[in-house]
């Protein structure tokens, strides 16, 4: 007799994973049930269907995402540009700004009520001839001057790799917030009075006596203090190193 037929596999349940398998099993009658897009359905070929169905160019953000928008970091002062420059008298300020590697700036037609203002120089030289009010130097680097006469200061202020030269007299230099200065006084200069405010390896150059001209001793300004306690009040005194 024929063998007995055999059992047909129980149908996949409609969901899941079996029904998911069931359906890639069935190879190429899977597209047998899709409808073919006509022309007229195509998105591509009619610009009216497309006008409709686009996301518009730009929507404008949200106040609450607006106000957390990063802002624009600045430029750093190093790529700002250079400045222009500025040799000018105006009034009774002479107005020397923001020059590079100049050798021999001259301030010739100089009074004693005038005053010579450095700023943002770098590598400059200037000569100041004559006797005047008073010098300043304020954001200058590796900056030379060389004055005859001042009547009241010359003040240094963040102009760190300095050098001053005074041939005549000063009766007083102030020096803030700069380190690596060499200061050159004349024998007019003894008596000169020097105040500096968190300054660090400030060089004074003296003439020596007996020696011809020209011939200085380098002297360092002390950066190290110390303090004591006497009858209520601080005593202060500079620390030497000998040796």
């Amino acid at each position: 007799p024929p063998p007995p037929p055999a059992a047909s596999a129980p149908a996949p349940s409609a969901g899941g994973a079996a029904a998911v398998f069931a359906e890639l099993n069935r190879g190429e009658d899977v597209t047998k049930g899709l409808r073919k897009v006509d022309k007229s359905e195509m998105t591509h070929k009619n610009p009216a269907l497309r006008a409709g169905s686009t996301v518009p160019a730009s929507i404008g953000p949200s106040p609450a995402s607006a106000s957390k928008r990063p802002t624009k970091p600045s430029k750093p002062q190093a790529l700002a540009g250079k400045k222009p420059t500025k040799f000018a008298l105006e009034g009774n300020k002479w107005l020397i700004e923001h020059y590079e590697n100049e050798s021999g700036l001259t301030v010739s037609e100089t009074e004693i009520s005038h005053s010579i203002n450095l700023y943002g120089c770098k590598n400059t030289t200037v000569i100041i001839k004559g006797k005047v009010n008073a010098v300043t130097l304020v954001n200058c680097t590796k900056t030379s001057v060389l004055v005859e006469s001042v009547i009241s200061s010359v003040s240094v202020t963040n102009s760190p790799s300095f050098q001053l030269q005074i041939t005549g007299s000063a009766p007083m230099i102030q020096l803030d917030s700069t380190d690596s200065g060499h200061i050159f006084l004349s024998k007019d200069c003894l008596g000169t009075e020097i105040t500096t405010a968190k300054c660090s390896s400030i060089n004074i150059n003296l003439p020596v006596e007996g020696e011809e001209e020209g011939i200085f001793s380098e002297q360092p300004v002390p950066e190290m203090f110390k303090t004591v306690i006497k009858d209520g009040k601080l005593i202060t005194t500079a620390v030497e190193h000998a040796g």
